[in-house]
């Protein structure tokens, strides 16, 4: 899950990180908490002469939109008086299979285009800042940075994150600052933490009531998985099989002029009341449209995962065309199914195994929402 810049600071602080004053007085910074990258540049964070105008600016921000997030929190923050800006993140690198640092002493805006060192760093420990920053930063400003970055190692560990930016991590007067934040939090160890945090979708916002029931599926329940659901904005129902083929068929759609309503993956061979929890939660809304799309499958059975969509389908009574694309294990039968349910329910589905093109189906779809 990815945080807000305010929530990301509250964790560095946790652990001993110092982020930007709240205790407003002179000169002010009013951040909208949205995450969206690059908020300087398209009227995210704005400055102020005092906190009197600062509530102005936050007024004014507030309700407005940043590559189309609506901006529902604002963070204000008393402006840090800068000597020296670097750049530091933490994640798991899949070239080292360990978890390392990223550090660069010319941080702030644009430092995506700029090379920045890798550490590996197995634990937070003052030694390996040290020696790593000595050459890179001044020698009387060593133990100090070193302290900070190994706070934030800890951050990075012990709330469990799957990456932490700190940019800038600002050099002070009074010591180093950690400006800017962003982190994303592993949901699989969220039950290890008490936190408050509201569940957030891929997309950042809130989870949705069918986002969560879709969660719910896989949930105390590992037989294959059903329960990746994102919904989306749009009037096309998404039953997708397969993890890149998903990817691939999700711009086959949209280059066939479809919208997707959501966007989703089952696999695995799940069992057929899990393929019915998800089919339930992709027909809960108003759609236009429906495709199942998947390749041939070596490990999932194709009939057990059918009778979960036909009973959901039984139930539905969907008026909107169809279009199923699958093959695989007892595709025979479950194709049966399939005619059978289309016939009793008068359904306006086409149905193609792997003769056909994935993405060619897609087109077929919409040739049939379109008439």
């Amino acid at each position: 899950m990815k945080l807000y810049e305010h929530e990301a600071k509250q964790l560095l602080e946790r652990h001993g990180v110092s982020t930007p004053a709240t205790d407003l007085q002179g000169e002010v910074v009013v951040k909208a908490q949205v995450l969206a990258k690059n908020r300087a540049e398209k009227g995210g964070i704005r400055f102020a002469d005092s906190p009197e105008e600062a509530r102005n600016v936050r007024e004014e921000m507030l309700g407005t939109e940043i590559d189309g997030e609506s901006v529902e929190n604002v963070l204000v923050e008393q402006q840090v008086d800068i000597h020296q800006e670097y750049y530091v993140s933490f994640m798991y690198d899949t070239d080292f299979r360990a978890p390392v640092m990223l550090f660069s002493g010319d941080g702030g805006t644009g430092v995506e285009e700029r090379d920045a060192d890798r550490l590996v760093v197995p634990e937070a420990e003052a030694w390996r800042f040290r020696e790593f920053l000595t050459g890179r930063v001044p020698s009387d400003e060593l133990n100090s940075l070193a302290s900070t970055l190994v706070s934030a190692a800890q951050t990075f560990f012990e709330e469990d994150m799957r990456l932490l930016e700190i940019n800038p991590l600002a050099r002070t007067p009074d010591g180093h600052v950690a400006v800017d934040a962003l982190a994303e939090l592993e949901d699989d160890a969220s039950f290890r933490h008490d936190r408050e945090f509201p569940e957030r979708s891929e997309l950042g916002r809130e989870k949705t009531e069918r986002e969560r029931a879709a969660e719910s599926i896989d949930r105390n329940d590992h037989r294959g998985v059903a329960g990746k659901y994102i919904e989306m904005d749009g009037d096309i129902g998404m039953m997708l099989a397969g993890g890149g083929a998903s990817l691939t068929n999700m711009d086959a759609m949209m280059e066939a002029g479809g919208q997707p309503a959501n966007y989703t993956e089952y696999g695995g061979n799940p069992p057929t009341q899990k393929v019915y929890r998800l089919s339930k939660v992709i027909m809960d809304r108003d759609l236009n449209g429906l495709w199942h799309v998947g390749g041939t499958a070596n490990n999932t059975d194709i009939l057990r995962t059918m009778k979960g969509f036909v009973r959901a389908l039984h139930e539905e009574e969907p008026e909107y065309p169809i279009v199923v694309r699958r093959d695989g294990p007892h595709a025979d039968e479950a194709f049966n199914l399939l005619r059978d349910a289309r016939e009793d329910l008068g359904l306006k589905m086409k149905l193609y195994r792997n003769k056909t093109p994935m993405t060619q189906t897609a087109e077929e779809l919409m040739e049939m929402v379109g008439g």
